[in-house]
């Protein structure tokens, strides 16, 4: 739900020629491409530090496959939740304005 608020407004922006002209339509089009970066960096290492604490798990004792599943799920979560925090808070600044 919160992309599509976000997409659609952004949409709004980019729909009209003259926005990026303006100096709100330059600091939001540089705004989505900063947020961007700087999910993918964060949700990147997130990651990095959920494998490494799967890898310890398995590498001190046996893991069932029920918990590598889990410990897969976690990195999953942990790399993407950056950008969904990041889309909820766009979607709610996005509709107030």
């Amino acid at each position: 739900m919160a992309a599509g608020v976000t997409i659609a407004h952004r949409m709004m922006l980019m729909g009209d020629p003259t926005a990026f002209g303006l100096p709100a339509g330059q600091a939001e089009a540089m705004r989505m491409v900063a947020e961007k970066v700087d999910a993918a960096t964060e949700g990147s290492m997130d990651a990095v530090f959920e494998t490494g604490r799967l890898m310890m798990r398995s590498a001190f004792g046996n893991l069932s496959a029920d918990e590598i599943a889990h410990g897969m799920v976690a990195i999953g979560v942990a790399a993407t939740k950056p950008a969904a925090r990041r889309v909820k808070a766009n979607a709610r600044r996005l509709s107030q304005a």
